[in-house]
């Protein structure tokens, strides 16, 4: 997909391009690192030699001021994301928020950064080494992918992570109580059981399920082996389908969809960024979606039992303000969350012929 190029004023809806905000020029779009390395967007024939010398200075005055650290006294705090998706997005405002109200403030306090990988994994260790470069006090990155290349990047910056579901399995941390070295943070531990025993009670006859799975993906291959087990014990055959890239997305869902009665949608960077190609599918087929987290059923899902990312990105926030203040990271347990909320998708329920009412009555939050 190709990236947006766009200047916005308020860093928290940033995900694109540079953003200027309170004098303070902030580079946060993973463009600037294609520019570091020398890698050029297709040009517009229309582009003057003026404008193009323009982009230059741009991004070399944008290299500069990432790389000499913050302009004042305050402290640098480098947030980074390995794509733009609900649930990510709304870890980040949560920390941001959750730093505010703990007297850590963006320019005030504490200078924030942020940059997103756009949903390339190959962007996250040029992001995080950018990050150490620039001597940021913590490290925050959201999601597996751009926390096992931070802490690949920064062996001694403290990092504090969000989002990462098996810190141990993917060797982050030495244990969930001691962490140890630089790192601490917060990992999301879905609750894949709970996920599907609310899909089964509220679909009794759809015991035919399917899943798309990244091949090679080692936190998509989490999800897929909770999946299997728990077929063993609740009475649903499960059906597999490997992909290597988003274009792989909507035909191998079109085809998987033929055979299952309905689609859980996993822990995977590459399928939740791409969700639009698996609701394209659900569609065409009416076979409904359900998942763990909140974005997917904001997007069309029909339901989920989601952890509360506000909640996680506060915790996280807490975290950071620990190790601000002087607290060594690797002494800080990891913080686990795993307790869900069941949320639906009032109109994906309506169409699929579930009681609405009844569903309110057991407490079920709807996000539309």
């Amino acid at each position: 997909m190709e990236p947006k190029r766009a200047v916005h004023q308020n860093y928290q809806d940033v995900e694109f391009g540079f953003a200027a905000r309170s004098g303070t020029l902030r580079p946060v779009n993973a463009d600037f690192l294609y520019a570091r390395a020398g890698t050029t967007m297709k040009p517009s024939t229309r582009i003057t030699a003026f404008a193009v010398a323009g982009v230059l200075v741009f991004a070399a005055a944008a290299t500069f001021l990432l790389q000499t650290g913050p302009t004042s006294s305050s402290r640098l705090v480098g947030i980074t994301q390995i794509a733009t998706h609900p649930a990510l997005d709304e870890v980040r405002r949560s920390i941001i928020d959750g730093l505010a109200k703990r007297g850590y403030r963006d320019d005030h306090e504490i200078e924030i950064r942020f940059q997103n990988a756009n949903g390339d994994p190959s962007l996250t260790l040029p992001i995080a080494q950018e990050f150490e470069r620039a001597n940021v006090s913590v490290l925050v990155p959201i999601s597996t992918p751009s926390a096992l290349s931070a802490a690949k990047a920064a062996t001694e910056t403290p990092i504090v992570f969000a989002g990462v579901s098996d810190p141990v399995g993917v060797g982050l941390v030495d244990s969930l109580e001691s962490p140890g070295t630089n790192i601490t943070g917060v990992s999301d531990q879905w609750p894949f059981e709970a996920q599907v025993s609310s899909f089964l009670e509220a679909f009794p006859d759809r015991r035919r399920l399917g899943m798309l799975f990244t091949r090679g993906d080692d936190v998509s291959a989490i999800g897929v082996d909770a999946m299997v087990e728990l077929s063993k014990t609740h009475n649903f055959s499960l059906a597999t389908r490997p992909v290597s890239a988003s274009q792989d997305i909507y035909p191998t869902a079109t085809a998987l969809m033929q055979e299952v009665d309905a689609v859980f949608v996993g822990i995977d960077h590459l399928i939740l960024e791409n969700m639009d190609a698996l609701l394209k599918a659900s569609n065409e087929t009416n076979v409904p979606l359900f998942g763990g987290e909140s974005g997917s059923v904001e997007m069309g899902a029909v339901m989920a039992v989601s952890i509360n990312m506000t909640h996680l990105g506060d915790l996280a926030a807490d975290l950071i303000v620990r190790v601000l203040e002087g607290e060594p990271p690797g002494s800080i347990p990891i913080v686990v969350v795993s307790a869900g909320d069941t949320l639906v998708n009032r109109e994906m329920a309506e169409r699929y012929g579930l009681d609405v009412d009844a569903l309110e009555r057991k407490g079920v939050k709807f996000v539309n």
